[in-house]
């Protein structure tokens, strides 16, 4: 008996789907056309959020809204929902009640896909967040892996995260190692780039100034700030890009080199907030920071300075460049 209750109940659901014949986009071209709007479908777009080709698609009928969307449209237009996707409004049983059967399996059915689409989104975040899991314990193994700094020392790894926040950068340089790598071999010789040449190409495509200042002793020095600029413009740089990384000859010897860079302090703060607090006790006014080289250029640290060795510093880059203005080795 019951069985054929439910067979008798889906036959009338069946049979009321099959009566009231859903007309969705016959109504929604009817509202737009005949109402305030007047076939104005861009001003109906803006309003209910959407783009033209998706109203477009609804019009046509190759998709319907989102129970969300049909919600908007028929508060927009002032109908019920029975009439936007009927064309008409809803009608009493025999009982006298209204009958939302329709409409309720609609949004059950809208609701369903929600779900379903909530559950694939939560599916994909929680593996997006196992990758990213993985990520940072594969960093961490590495990083346990470097050697660990004295106090004020930076490893080259940080000091190439440095440099990448500089937005005035003065290198004085004994050679250009740290930038150009010598290539020798049967097919090809010339140079290749170090490992900051990327950072230089980086900051210069960001307005961003550089001052290499060589020692007058390096050797081939004009040969290889030629082959630095080529392989700028490998880096499709523009001629003012390149304008901006100079290159000058020290007055006289030095010993040993140093980099004296103006930080983009909030922009380190937020991107790199590890290194920050490593350094901030270093950093002076307006930015400022500078260290000094390893003597060797296979040493794995560079030395950061406190504001008496930077003072010194910009001193001694005033003798070595007497052309120099004061305001660029000030800090």
């Amino acid at each position: 008996m019951l069985d054929r209750q439910v067979m008798l109940d889906t036959t009338v659901d069946r049979e009321w789907w099959v009566m009231r014949e859903v007309k969705l986009a016959a109504t929604l071209k009817h509202l737009i056309d005949n109402g305030d709007y007047q076939g104005n479908r861009r001003r109906v777009s803006a309003d209910l959020g959407i783009t033209p080709a998706a109203l477009s698609q609804y019009l046509k009928g190759q998709t319907r809204p989102s129970v969300e969307k049909l919600v908007t449209i028929a508060d927009l237009f002032g109908v019920s929902l029975d009439y936007l996707m009927f064309g008409e409004d809803s009608v009493a049983g025999s009982s006298g009640t209204l009958d939302y059967g329709p409409i309720a399996r609609y949004m059950e059915a809208g609701l369903a896909t929600a779900r379903a689409d909530a559950a694939a989104q939560s599916a994909f975040v929680a593996k997006i967040g196992e990758i990213i899991a993985g990520h940072i314990a594969i960093a961490a193994q590495s990083a346990v892996k470097r050697p660990a700094t004295f106090a004020g020392m930076l490893d080259h790894y940080q000091a190439l995260e440095l440099e990448r926040f500089s937005e005035e950068s003065i290198v004085v340089a004994m050679d250009l190692k740290e930038d150009l790598v010598a290539v020798e071999g049967d097919i090809e010789q010339g140079v290749a780039a170090g490992r900051f040449f990327d950072i230089v190409a980086e900051n210069l495509s960001r307005r961003r100034g550089y001052h290499f200042v060589l020692s007058p002793d390096m050797p081939d020095r004009e040969l290889l700030v030629r082959q630095f600029r080529t392989l700028l413009r490998r880096q499709r740089l523009s001629p003012a890009d390149i304008e901006r990384c100079r290159f000058s000859v020290a007055a006289e010897s030095f010993y040993v080199g140093f980099c004296l860079f103006k930080v983009d302090v909030a922009g380190l703060r937020a991107q790199s907030p590890i290194l920050y607090n490593y350094i901030e006790q270093y950093i002076g006014s307006g930015g400022r920071i500078g260290y000094t080289e390893a003597p060797t250029s296979d040493h794995f640290a560079v030395s950061l300075m406190d504001e008496r060795h930077r003072w010194l510093a910009q001193r001694a880059l005033g003798g070595l460049i007497p052309e120099l203005p004061a305001s660029a080795a000030a800090g």
